[in-house]
C-alpha cells in the first residue's frame, strides 16, 4: 500500500528550506500577496506528498514569522487592490489576454503536460468486463428512506462483493498502476499564483453551449454577479457568435482546453461525456469554484458561497444522489484505503448519533451497510450536477478524479457504482478526496422532484438540490443536540431509533423551521431546449407547464423565463448558436422552431400568475 503520510522530520525540512528560498529571492521581504502565493503553493506541496493539519499549521507558523513588512507598504498595496476591484468586472474579464495571463498559461501548461505524461504511463490496461457475480443482489437501486431499510443488507461488504468481477490479476495490475500514478503526483508542485479568484464553470458545446446560456441568463436574474467560463470541448471550437459577442454581455466567457493542455495531449487524449467535467476544473482560471451542469438552473444569489460555511473549512461540498452508495469493495483494494470492518461510525447520513444507539451487535456487523464502516465513503451517492471545489485545498483531489475520470469508462465508473444510476463521474470527486484524507461537506437534505401528473402518471422533470447553508447550520444543530443528549456517556442500545426519525427531526417534517431553500434546480428530463421541446409538454395538441410548485422555487417561473430568453436572443436578435446552424438547414426551420418558442411563451405568460398562486 502507498504511504500517504510522510514522516515528520522531512516534512519540517523542506517546508523550511522552501520558505527560506523564498524569502531570500524576494530580497527578504514577503508582501501580503507573495505571502499568500507562498502559503498556496506550500499548500499545495503538502496536499500531494500526504501532510496533515499539523503541517498546515507549521506552514502558518513559519510564513506569519517572516512576513515582517511595513505597515506603510501593506497600506499601499491595500490601496492599490481596492482600485483594481473598483474597476467593473466585465472591462478586467474579457480583454485580450495579457503578457501575465499568457505566462500563467504556459506555467500551466507546462504542469499539467507532466500530469497527462503520468495519466498515460501509469493508465490500466484493459477494461471492466462489467461481469456481475451469480449471487449478486444489486438488481435495483436502493434509497434512504423508511421503506427502502428492509433492502439495506444487501449494501453489507458480503453483498457489494458478489457483484462486479474483477480478476486477481486485474486487480493487482490496477492497484500499482494507482499506486504508481499517486507516487508520480507527489513529485509536482503547482506553479504559483495558477488560479486565482472565484467563479463559476460549466460545459458547453453543441446544445450545451444553448443550456449554458440559459443558465446564465438564469443567474444574472437572480442577481449573481460571479464570473462564468464556459468549456468548450476540442470538437466544438467553432461557437464564435456565442463565446465573442454573446458572453462577454454578461461577465461570462469561453475556455479551451488549450489554455492548459500542450498540443501534444489534447492530440493523443480523447476527451468526452462525464470526462469534460474534470477536465473543466483544471482549465479553469479560478481557485474557488461552482462547477454546474449546463442544464443546472441556480434560483437564488451565489455571491456569497464561497465566503460561507461549510466550504470555508472543507474546501469542497457535495449534493445527494437519491441512492444509497454501492461502491465495490474491489476499489477500497485497489486504491490501498483500510476499511474497519468490526467498527461502525454512523447510519447513513447520521455520522453524529454514537453508534450503540443503533448497533445491537458491535461484534456482528455482517448485515450492516459496508459505508457505514470505518473508512468507507460515506453515504449518500453523489449527484454531481453541482460541486464547489477548491484548487487550494484540493488540488490532489482534482488531479485523482482526474485520474479516475479518464479511466472512468473503462475502470473506475463501474468500481464506484456496479451499475447504478447516473453511473459516470459523479463519485470521483469524493472517492479522490477521502483517498487523500482532505476535508468535505455532504448535503444531508434528501434531493427534492418536480415535475406534473399526465394520464400515464407522474413525470419528473427536475431535482432540486438545496442551500447548502442552511443545511450546514441544521447539521450543526444536531450535533449540538446529540452531543448534549449523551454527554454523560449514557449512549446504550436504543431499540426505538430509526434513522428516519433523526433525518426528520433535522431536515425533514418534524422540524418546525421552513423547509430549506432550493438553491439549484437540475432540469435534466427534459432539457430546456426549444428544438427538442417542440414535440414534448404537449397533450391534446395543447401546451402545458411542466413545473407545479412555483413557490418551493421562490417563485421564479423558470419555463416562461427560459422562454423569454429563447425568444429575445434566438428568435428576435437571432444568434448564431452553431448547434441550431447544423440542425436548422433552412429559413423555414427556424421559422418553425420560433413560431413554437412565441406560443408556448404566450400560454407561459398567460398561465404565470395562476401557475404561481397553485398550492
Amino acid at each position: 500500500m502507498l504511504t500517504r503520510r510522510f514522516s515528520k522530520t522531512l516534512r519540517l525540512t523542506v517546508l523550511t528550506l522552501i520558505v527560506c528560498s523564498l524569502f531570500l529571492i524576494s530580497n527578504r521581504t514577503i508582501t501580503g500577496e507573495l505571502s499568500q502565493s507562498i502559503h498556496a503553493y506550500l499548500e499545495d506541496w503538502i496536499v500531494l506528498n500526504g501532510g496533515d493539519g499539523k503541517d498546515r499549521q507549521i506552514l502558518q507558523e513559519v510564513i506569519d514569522a517572516i512576513n515582517g513588512e511595513d505597515e506603510t507598504h501593506r497600506e499601499s498595496a491595500s490601496r492599490s487592490d481596492n482600485a483594481e476591484k473598483s474597476i467593473p468586472d466585465k472591462l478586467l474579464s474579457h480583454s485580450t489576454p495579457t503578457a501575465e495571463e499568457e505566462s500563467r498559461q504556459a506555467k500551466l501548461r507546462g504542469f499539467y503536460e507532466k500530469v497527462f505524461n503520468m495519466l498515460s504511463k501509469h493508465a490500466p490496461s484493459g477494461s471492466s468486463s462489467k461481469i456481475r457475480g451469480e449471487n449478486c443482489q444489486l438488481t435495483k437501486d436502493i434509497g434512504g428512506r423508511l421503506e427502502d431499510q428492509k433492502w439495506w443488507y444487501k449494501l453489507s461488504y458480503e453483498h457489494l462483493s458478489k457483484c462486479l468481477q474483477v480478476s486477481r490479476k486485474d486487480r493487482k495490475m490496477l492497484k500499482k498502476k494507482h499506486s504508481d500514478y499517486v507516487a508520480d503526483l507527489a513529485s509536482l508542485v503547482l506553479p504559483l499564483d495558477s488560479y486565482t479568484g472565484n467563479g463559476i464553470v460549466t460545459v458547453g458545446g453543441g446544445k450545451f453551449s444553448v443550456l449554458a446560456f440559459l443558465m446564465i441568463t438564469t443567474l444574472r436574474n437572480v442577481g449573481t454577479t460571479l464570473p462564468v467560463e464556459v468549456l468548450i470541448p476540442p470538437n466544438e471550437e467553432s461557437e464564435h457568435e456565442f463565446c465573442n459577442n454573446v458572453l462577454p454581455e454578461f461577465n461570462a466567457k469561453c475556455i479551451y482546453l488549450s489554455d492548459v493542455l500542450p498540443k501534444s495531449v489534447l492530440t493523443s487524449f480523447e476527451v468526452k461525456g462525464y470526462q469534460l467535467k474534470s477536465f473543466a476544473i483544471i482549465a479553469s482560471s479560478f481557485q474557488n469554484l461552482l462547477l454546474l451542469d449546463a442544464d443546472n438552473l441556480p434560483i437564488k444569489n451565489l455571491d456569497d458561497i464561497f465566503e460561507s460555511k461549510p466550504y470555508k473549512s472543507t474546501g469542497l461540498v457535495l449534493w445527494p444522489d437519491f441512492w444509497r452508495r454501492t461502491t465495490s469493495p474491489i476499489y477500497y483494494e485497489v486504491a490501498g484505503i483500510p476499511i474497519n470492518y468490526n467498527k461502525r461510525v454512523r447510519n447513513s447520513i447520521d455520522d453524529v448519533t454514537p453508534a450503540s444507539v443503533y448497533t445491537s451487535n458491535p461484534y456482528s456487523l455482517s448485515t450492516v451497510p459496508m459505508h457505514d464502516l470505518e473508512g468507507a465513503i460515506p453515504d449518500m451517492s453523489t449527484e454531481s450536477g453541482q460541486l464547489m471545489i477548491s484548487k487550494r485545498t484540493h488540488l490532489g483531489t482534482a488531479l485523482l478524479s482526474l485520474y479516475y475520470n479518464v479511466n472512468g469508462p473503462t475502470w473506475y465508473y463501474p468500481l464506484f457504482s456496479q451499475g447504478a444510476s447516473g453511473e459516470g463521474d459523479k463519485e470521483t470527486f469524493i472517492a479522490a478526496a477521502s483517498f487523500y484524507q482532505l476535508p468535505f461537506y455532504q448535503v444531508r437534505t434528501v434531493t427534492g422532484v418536480d415535475g406534473y401528473h399526465r394520464s400515464s402518471g407522474y413525470r419528473g422533470v427536475a431535482m432540486l438540490q438545496h442551500d447548502f447553508r442552511q443545511d450546514y447550520e441544521r447539521y450543526t444543530h444536531s450535533k449540538e443536540d446529540t452531543e448534549a443528549k449523551y454527554a454523560a456517556g449514557s449512549a446504550a442500545y436504543e431499540s426505538s431509533y430509526n434513522v428516519n426519525d433523526f433525518y426528520n427531526t433535522y431536515f425533514g417534517t418534524y422540524n418546525s423551521q421552513e423547509p430549506l431553500d432550493v438553491m439549484f434546480v437540475h432540469s435534466n428530463l427534459p432539457k430546456l431546449e426549444p428544438l427538442s421541446l417542440s414535440t414534448d409538454l404537449m397533450e391534446d395538441g395543447q401546451h402545458i407547464r411542466s413545473y407545479s410548485n412555483l413557490k418551493r422555487l421562490h417563485g421564479y417561473d423558470i419555463e416562461l423565463r427560459s422562454f423569454q430568453t429563447f425568444n429575445e436572443y434566438l428568435c428576435d436578435k437571432r444568434v448564431k448558436f452553431k448547434y441550431y446552424e447544423k440542425t436548422l438547414i433552412d429559413e423555414e426551420s427556424w421559422t418553425s422552431m420560433c413560431d413554437y418558442i412565441k406560443g408556448r411563451l404566450s400560454f407561459l405568460e398567460r398561465t404565470h400568475d395562476e401557475a404561481l398562486n397553485k398550492n
